[in-house]
């Protein structure tokens, strides 16, 4: 008898598993799949609520994880893609789209396992025959699907098993009646797992199993509602006010929602009507679908009776955690837009990446430009300014880097792969425009000891050059930011144009000196900052040429286009 037990609680954790690693092989085909179209929308998304709640549920409908779209939607509120009030319409939306994981768990009542472990072979067997991505992203489609409902079949039949071999397991369970135990459960257990899909497959084991019946899951699926909360919670640590701010109206969200309800089911005859009404009560054998149409129910009147009240609830959250001091950005050692939180869905970690990147550029450009002011002006005082802001681009150098490798271990399609093979050359490419930023800097403050400065003749030709660079910086941000081709030809163009320019200000240099016009010692700097600038255009321009590793059908024929 015990080692039947036994023997059961392996294949019952065996089950979970398989059903675990099946709900995340879907989920990260399906972001995979659709990835690009889920980043845009929440990048385009407006301060229309209803617009707000349908991408929210569309995203956790696709991905099956509202606690995930919750994460993301506190990193983009950090990042400052999404205001409170934005991000509280997604959180909404998340909260019904994550009943659509329910209702499609609960076809695991149906007599079809077969079929649904055919999917599993048929995914297996079409990785064997074929390598073309999108034959990839299907096959792992069918097989997280299919070892999603093997596992819970697993599951439930082990359940059985136990209970066959353990009555008084079964009588245990039935004991537990009070309700406030059984949604503090739901919550503790949900909070753990950190997921209200996997909690919610459980539930449907236990109750198809006998374990526990419809009035006392109603309960736990309650407390399942706070307990997704502690994921966002958990998010928002040592994030912005804002993003803090959006995980607490997550909880206060649903704990609204929550006591309404368990109000309500203290009502004998509403409870009743609930129970044998609108759900299958009597009937058992439908309690799989009672439960998933009872969290939907709650989530969508949730969400219907909490809607004309959103502005006062974040009126309210943002009253309770208070706005902290703000720090200049270059003293905070600390990533603007990529985030932990989006390796969940690898498509949006990318797009945060690139804006990311052009963050790096315009600190580099910014320090870039000081360190011309200061030559120009032999003029240091921003020294202090420049050497925070060198700091902090040799830290966002590191740290994206690190982000990428860890992005790169994740399910990403074979574009985006391809995609942040190019990142990692330009942010080194844009660590080296900061270094030789250092450099113009240390010829300024060379300039400064001795006392000197260039002919006024040498600075109209440096700010000539510094013009054609800003253009060239300007048109290499917009290439990479949008991939747009024309923007790319007019770097290459205004690169052109700062080689002949660096050319013809050697020239007229050389000839300053033969006319003794500047010192020897100005005319090493002079020629050594030329070849610097030179350089730190190569590299911007480089930004710019890397778009094309990823761009189809690329042509750039820089002879049609004028530059006035």
């Amino acid at each position: 008898m015990g080692w039947e037990i036994a023997k059961s609680i392996l294949l019952l954790l065996a089950g979970l598993g398989a059903m675990m690693f099946g709900m995340q092989v879907l989920s990260d085909s399906l972001t995979k799949v659709s990835g690009k179209k889920l980043r845009v929308a929440l990048s385009k998304l407006t301060s229309n609520r209803f617009k707000g709640i349908l991408i929210g549920g569309t995203v956790s409908a696709v991905i099956h994880s509202s606690a995930a779209t919750t994460v993301m939607v506190v990193g983009l509120v950090n990042s400052g893609i999404l205001t409170l009030f934005q991000a509280a319409s997604v959180i909404m939306g998340a909260n019904i789209g994550t009943t659509v994981t329910g209702l499609m768990l609960s076809l695991q009542s149906l007599p079809i396992t077969e079929i649904f472990a055919a999917l599993a072979f048929i995914g297996i067997a079409m990785l064997l025959v074929s390598k073309k991505p999108i034959i990839k992203v299907i096959a792992y489609i069918l097989i997280g699907f299919g070892l999603l409902f093997v596992g819970m079949n697993v599951m439930s039949v082990s359940m059985k098993n136990i209970i066959a071999s353990a009555p008084q397991i079964r009588d245990l369970f039935w004991k537990i009646k009070n309700p406030f135990l059984l949604l503090l459960l739901g919550a503790l257990l949900t909070a753990v797992m950190q997921s209200s899909t996997t909690m919610t497959a459980i539930l449907i084991v236990l109750s198809t199993s006998g374990l526990i019946g419809l009035e006392s899951a109603v309960y736990v699926v309650l407390g399942m509602n706070l307990g997704t909360c502690a994921t966002s919670l958990i998010a928002s640590i040592g994030a912005n006010t804002n993003s803090v701010r959006a995980a607490v109206f997550h909880l206060t969200f649903n704990l609204i929602g929550t006591v309404l309800f368990f109000s309500a089911l203290f009502i004998t005859p509403l409870r009743s009507w609930l129970i044998n009404s609108v759900l299958f009560g009597k009937d058992t054998s439908k309690i799989a679908y009672s439960i998933a149409i009872f969290h939907a129910i709650f989530n969508l009147t949730t969400t219907t009776i909490l809607l004309p009240f959103v502005t006062m609830i974040v009126k309210f959250v943002s009253k309770i955690v208070p706005e902290k001091k703000a720090k200049d950005e270059d003293d905070q050692l600390r990533l603007r837009y990529i985030d932990e939180r989006f390796l969940v869905a690898s498509s949006i970690a990318v797009g945060e990446c690139k804006r990311e990147i052009a963050y790096m550029a315009e600190r580099a450009f910014k320090n870039f430009s000081l360190s011309i002011d200061s030559i120009i002006n032999v003029d240091l005082s921003a020294k202090e300014n420049f050497e925070k802001r060198e700091v902090k681009i040799d830290f966002l150098n590191k740290e994206i880097t690190k982000y990428l490798v860890k992005l790169s271990s994740t399910s990403i399609s074979d574009e985006d792969e391809q995609v942040i093979a190019t990142y990692y050359h330009v942010i080194t490419d844009l660590e080296r425009v900061g270094d030789y930023a250092e450099n113009i800097m240390e010829y300024a403050q060379r300039l400064q000891e001795e006392e000197s400065r260039f002919s006024p003749s040498a600075i109209e030709e440096l700010k000539e050059l510094f013009n054609c660079i800003s253009n060239l910086y300007l048109s290499s941000v917009q290439a990479f930011n949008a991939q747009d081709l024309n923007a790319l030809m007019q770097a290459e163009i205004y690169e052109e144009n700062v080689d002949a320019i660096k050319e013809k200000l050697s020239a007229a240099h050389i000839e300053r000196l033969e006319k003794n016009e500047c010192t020897v010692e100005n005319g090493a700097i002079f020629l050594s900052l030329l070849n610097d600038l030179e350089r730190i255009a190569d590299h911007l321009f480089n930004m710019a040429k890397s778009i094309k590793e990823y761009t189809q059908g690329i042509v750039v024929q820089t002879d049609s286009v004028i530059v006035k």
